[in-house]
């Protein structure tokens, strides 16, 4: 058997013969890699799902040969991709008020919250990840698959969307301080918060202030406190801070998002953009720290891939700069990831 045949692209230069196997290879790489980004930001649903999920977030209740004929799928397709929703509980089926023999798809609670993180945290890199390889292309549509395809293997679809979530962190300026200041509050001590920041019941007071958080900054140079915008909004939404310790090792703190966007999977998305920011600069480690009795937030943390060191750190009893413990047995874990291990996702 000749193996340089068998290593040669036999579909690529079937040219147009092998088209549309060489369009569903390119189709089934990119749904892949957009499944990797929503992974990344906590989103669970595969790629070839979100159409259907969208159109009935667009319009409304469908029913199933009205969602055949929009997805341009056969109907029997369509009756098995509700199918796999119903079982995921992101659809429900019901009956038509006007004729009952027809059935009637619509979101469930699940599959708002589903598609509306996706439309949030998840398209907006996927879109401008896509535009990077796409935009500019020219010549016959086999020059513009060849092109996308050297695009993807130079850089794949998901690290050029990480990156792109990475450059939503900008360094906080000055001005951004007192609302830094204010949304770090909100989030760990806001008696009405009850996210996976909040430290209400076991810390009372404020999480910083102003000039505390002006002494740190201007005492770490080296350290970048970071803001989080959504794409083409102003509002602050999230922070992080990071400071390298030496080895390819970096430390992350702060870690915090608006309390109203936290069931979206916001800190999830900042989290993964942090650990790509910290990557791109070659960072090979992040560590971080949790008080010891946020059993949650260790559970949460554990779920992206950090594990306990064994290393602990002593609660700052006496200063109550930092608010005040109502708790006499705090102390601080230390739980570290291998970035070289999760191959650019959080």
């Amino acid at each position: 058997m000749d193996l340089t045949m068998i290593s040669k692209d036999l579909i690529a230069e079937g040219g147009y013969l092998f088209l549309g196997s060489r369009l569903k290879r390119l189709a089934e790489r990119i749904q892949g890699e957009v499944s990797q980004v929503s992974q990344r930001a906590g989103v669970t649903i595969q790629p070839g799902q979100l159409p259907l999920l969208a159109i009935l977030s667009e319009h409304g209740p469908q029913s199933v040969g009205e969602l055949a004929r929009a997805m341009g799928s056969s109907q029997p397709v369509t009756t098995r991709n509700v199918s796999n929703l119903v079982a995921l509980s992101l659809v429900r089926i019901g009956r038509s008020d006007d004729d009952g023999r027809n059935r009637i798809v619509s979101l469930t609670p699940t599959g708002e919250r589903a598609i509306d993180r996706s439309r949030k945290i998840v398209w907006p890199h996927v879109e401008a990840a896509v535009r990077q390889v796409a935009d500019g292309l020219s010549g016959t549509l086999l020059d513009q698959v060849a092109e996308i395809e050297r695009a993807l293997a130079e850089r794949p679809l998901a690290q050029r969307a990480a990156s792109i979530a990475a450059s939503q962190l900008v360094r906080a300026e000055v001005a951004d301080l007192p609302t830094i200041v204010a949304l770090m509050n909100r989030a760990y001590r806001g008696s009405g918060t009850s996210g996976w920041t909040t430290e209400a019941e076991y810390i009372t007071g404020n999480r910083t202030t102003e000039p505390l958080l002006r002494e740190d900054v201007a005492s770490k140079p080296h350290a970048s406190l970071l803001t989080w915008r959504d794409l083409g909004e102003g509002k602050l939404k999230g922070c992080v801070w990071l400071e390298p310790l030496g080895n390819d090792s970096w430390y992350l703190g702060s870690l915090t998002v608006d309390p109203e966007r936290q069931n979206e999977g916001l800190g999830h998305a900042v989290l993964s953009a942090a650990e790509e920011w910290t990557r791109e600069r070659g960072g090979k480690r992040v560590q971080i720290t949790v008080v010891n009795v946020r059993e949650a937030l260790i559970a949460w943390y554990r779920r992206r891939g950090y594990r306990e060191t064994g290393e602990t750190q002593p609660f700052p009893y006496g200063d109550d700069r930092f608010g005040t413990p109502q708790r006499d047995d705090l102390s601080f874990v230390v739980l570290e990831k291998d970035l070289t291990l999760s191959g650019g996702a959080g």
